[in-house]
């Protein structure tokens, strides 16, 4: 099959798969649902298309325009309050995400760059992109934060019950 055609048969069906994804209502459920559609059909017809030229910068400015897109001014006071936990919480979300990936690495159960962008706390669908950009596996990447964001979605309810005031 020719693979331009190859791609509006992923885009068709990824299309679908993330509508079905948002219908679900989880989190990045249209991203992990368009996902597991395109590895479904990969499975079952066995074939594979090259991604095409420039789509990793549409997706990057893509992602660009949503980021900045989300942006407030009213935010600045909101973000100069918090940014002590912030600070906080990200040196020591990525510290251990480095210990880990040098770990990983060391043990030779996974390559550097995929092992830092599995491990790193971020957005899924921007470490993503990251992992096309880099050279790492991006299909690694997604399984460590899939399986991330499940986890969170079951003990939140846990932990918000517990915790709650």
């Amino acid at each position: 099959m020719n693979p331009n055609l190859g791609w509006l048969v992923y885009i068709a069906l990824g299309t679908l798969g993330g509508l079905a994804g948002s219908r679900l209502k989880i989190p990045a459920g249209s991203l992990i649902v368009a996902m597991l559609t395109i590895i479904a059909f990969k499975l079952i017809t066995k074939t594979h298309w090259e991604m095409p030229k420039g789509f990793n910068f549409v997706l990057q400015v893509a992602l660009g325009i949503m980021v900045g897109a989300s942006f407030q001014p009213t935010m600045l006071p909101v973000l100069k309050k918090i940014f002590f936990p912030v600070l906080t919480s990200t040196v020591t979300l990525v510290g251990v995400g480095i210990l880990l990936s040098v770990i990983f690495t060391r043990m030779q159960i996974l390559d550097a760059p995929s092992a830092y962008l599995g491990t790193s706390p971020g957005a899924m669908s921007a470490l993503i992109v990251l992992a096309f950009e880099s050279g790492a596996s991006a299909t690694l990447v997604v399984c460590f934060h899939f399986f991330r964001v499940v986890f969170v979605i079951l003990t939140a309810p846990l932990f918000l019950k517990f915790f709650s005031y």
